[in-house]
């Protein structure tokens, strides 16, 4: 019997457990609400393929001891479709007896009739194990930024997160508050060229219908309806229920979409942008507004992945960029596909990552 099978609703409550084992013996966090996570994300998914299922790993006696999980998710490539796919939730039982379970199962999902299989969230063993197969390292997708929004109260997190006395950071805390304040105010006639620009709240239907054209100088793009979107955002929010998911909408002074930011936001704390794009022409305006909306809403640190087109806007804009948490890896034998990965034209968020 093949050890490697599709997965099924009643492999359930086995891949629960060996999800409980792995991720908790490697320090990794688990998503939020597990018990129902694995069928919400592989089995209720709109994107939902019986073609490009996930698989599980079975030892000698029939029992689970490896996974990998496989979400479909569609692409296009210059306005031709393609099936793109995210792996997801590598895992193997430390005692399972079988050293290769990892490789055999990932070797499985690479076979898959998908055009393009992405990763985001790879350790480093992942990654080795991913090269092996013949997958990439998409090493602009890997980066990412951050950009303090209140530089003084985050030198103050800083030093309370390196033993520094309460006493002495909760007495720095006017003089911290009064010096954001004064770079808040000598930053805005940096920007009185975004004069007419504003934000609102980002509804699903104009996200969907505007995706294509807001991403219309980028090669390959994620293809979204509002149907989708809705259980994606859903999806990330369960995920981060800590953080609420705040969506805005920047038109420009002519009343035209210029682009939109998503991220979870922590008021006091550092924020995650999940997803950051802007028409040609209107990133350093989308990004000033994302800076503005977050600095209001309390935020004292933004970071997020690389967004490769908007580079010069973040560095002007005092962002820093650096490789310290997870790869992000691609596998495709489409010669148009991998060359748009690796020259950074293409639309690949947080979002369109795992969840």
């Amino acid at each position: 019997m093949d050890p490697i099978q599709a997965f099924r609703r009643e492999d359930i409550p086995e891949v629960l457990g060996l999800f409980r084992t792995a991720f908790g013996q490697n320090g990794r966090s688990t998503p939020t609400q597990l018990d129902t996570y694995l069928d919400r994300v592989f089995f209720q998914s709109p994107w939902y393929d019986e073609a490009l299922p996930s698989y599980v790993y079975r030892d000698r006696s029939g029992a689970i001891i490896g996974f990998a999980g496989v979400q479909p998710r569609p692409l296009v490539l210059r306005g031709r479709p393609l099936r793109g796919a995210v792996a997801t939730k590598l895992m193997v039982s430390p005692n399972g007896g079988d050293a290769l379970a990892a490789v055999k199962l990932l070797r499985r999902v690479f076979a898959g009739p998908q055009d393009v299989l992405l990763s985001d969230l790879s350790t480093d063993a992942g990654r080795r194990i991913w090269e092996g197969l013949g997958g990439i390292t998409a090493l602009l997708y890997s980066l990412q930024w951050q950009r303090p929004v209140r530089p003084a109260r985050h030198v103050l997190s800083w030093l309370r997160a390196r033993g520094v006395p309460g006493f002495i950071t909760g007495a720095l805390h006017p003089l911290g508050s009064m010096t954001d304040a004064l770079l808040a105010r000598s930053a805005a006639p940096l920007h009185s060229g975004l004069d007419g620009y504003t934000t609102d709240d980002l509804p699903l239907d104009v996200m969907a219908t505007q995706f294509s054209a807001v991403c219309a100088d980028r090669a390959l793009r994620p293809a979204y309806d509002a149907r989708a979107l809705q259980w994606l955002l859903s999806v990330a929010q369960l995920n981060d229920p800590h953080r609420v998911l705040r969506r805005r909408l920047v038109r420009d002074a002519r009343g035209q979409v210029a682009g939109w930011f998503l991220y979870l936001l922590e008021p006091g704390g550092a924020s995650e942008v999940v997803q950051l794009l802007a028409r040609k022409g209107s990133a350093d305006a989308v990004f000033h507004m994302l800076l503005a909306d977050a600095r209001n809403c309390g935020a004292v640190m933004l970071s997020g992945r690389l967004e490769p087109s908007m580079v010069r806007e973040m560095s002007t804009q005092h962002s820093y960029f650096r490789q310290v948490g997870p790869w992000t890896l691609a596998h495709t034998k489409d010669a148009d596909v991998l060359s748009a990965i690796l020259s950074g034209n293409a639309s690949l968020s947080r979002l369109e990552g795992e969840w």
